[in-house]
């Protein structure tokens, strides 16, 4: 099945699989880690046999996909997670929740809500499962996206209900080296620990990508978009 590089110049999630995955599953065994509503699923063909796995910290997302393919596998991990888990378990690995390998783990938009801490021991945990030559692929944001974010509403249509309405968009950052976190839709962090023991309402991340690369050799940045959305693999 040939797959078509469009430059990720796509504006919604049905085309997950042909533009953003750009990996053919035929035959192989993936995660969706993160897999909330089957977004990475419902844009796979139907002609595709692949063995697909879906996990979640959202019951709710889980028990809907359950029912509407039989045929996969999706797990409720109940993992601690500052926005969107905040009474999940702070031991819980992917290895408590499932003990198959993959020959691909896909995390999108998983790790823009998360700190580089909590990023770097999913990653971790996600290298015990996978298979020998088996790569895990992902994405984060830049703090370009953190301001085109900031400026639409639509998106941020959780956090303007928790501003009572009001809302006012980032203009610009202050330098930072490595990475910046805007929580709960007020507060700038740069280059500090997120601290997790903090409920947040929302968390989004955005990084330097020169740091990225110099400081993570083993994060090989395979795609950019606009300067905002980058893709990484890693194995």
């Amino acid at each position: 099945m040939a797959l078509t590089d469009l430059n990720h110049r796509v504006s919604t999630n049905s085309l997950l699989y042909e533009y953003y995955l750009k990996v053919n599953l035929e035959g192989k065994a993936v995660l969706d880690y993160g897999c909330n509503k089957g977004n990475l699923r419902k844009s796979m063909p139907d002609s595709l046999s692949c063995t697909f796995t879906g996990i979640d910290i959202q019951q709710s997302f889980i028990t809907e996909l359950e029912n509407k393919y039989p045929e996969d596998t999706y797990i409720y991990m109940n993992k601690y997670h500052p926005s969107y888990n905040p009474t999940g378990s702070k031991t819980h690995t992917l290895s408590d929740s499932t003990s198959a390998t993959y020959d691909y783990i896909f995390a999108w938009n998983v790790f823009t809500h998360c700190s580089y801490e909590y990023t770097k021991s999913c990653l971790e945990e996600m290298r015990a499962r996978l298979k020998s030559g088996g790569q895990i692929i992902f994405n984060l944001y830049s703090k370009e996206q953190l301001l085109h974010l900031s400026n639409k509403m639509t998106i941020l249509h959780n956090i303007n209900r928790l501003r009572n309405g009001t809302h006012t968009a980032i203009s610009s950052f202050s330098d930072f080296n490595n990475y910046v976190y805007w929580e709960n839709a007020e507060n700038l962090i740069y280059d500090t620990i997120a601290d997790d023991n903090v409920t947040k309402q929302s968390l989004f991340t955005a990084y330097n990508i020169n740091w990225v690369d110099s400081e993570n050799s083993n994060w090989t940045l395979r795609d950019t978009y606009d300067n905002r959305v980058y893709t990484f693999t890693t194995s």
